[in-house]
């Protein structure tokens, strides 16, 4: 386990779960997805892994890849609080699916950008 992942993960996660809902991401959705499904289908992803002290199934961990890949196609729509919200949970799928324990034969996909988070 790369425990310095998980302490960036954690600490991300504790901060996502501290933030509040912005009303932009209601309005985000697209034929990528409805992103209060994406965002709850990566929150039980990200918890599983922090739960699991940096270890997460290959099953989630596809799950956590694809609901990142499909933010990565919203998050030139949205600005301000809706921006953050959406990088954050890139910035934690990227380090999740970075990390060996999530890894797979075809952990992350090569088309994915890498997302500056900015903390606020």
């Amino acid at each position: 386990m790369n425990e310095a992942v998980l302490d960036e993960v954690t600490a991300l996660w504790a901060e996502h779960l501290s933030a509040s809902w912005p009303e932009e991401l209601y309005r985000a959705d697209d034929s990528d997805g409805d992103v209060v499904e994406i965002d709850g289908a990566m929150a039980g992803c990200i918890s599983a892994y922090v739960q699991g002290r940096g270890v997460l199934d290959v099953k989630r961990a596809r799950i956590l890849q694809a609901c990142a890949c499909d933010l990565q196609k919203v998050l030139p729509r949205l600005r301000g609080d809706g921006a953050h919200y959406v990088r954050r949970l890139i910035r934690m799928a990227e380090l999740i699916g970075r990390s060996k324990e999530a890894s797979t034969s075809s952990s992350w996909p090569a088309a994915h950008q890498k997302v500056p988070y900015e903390p606020s």
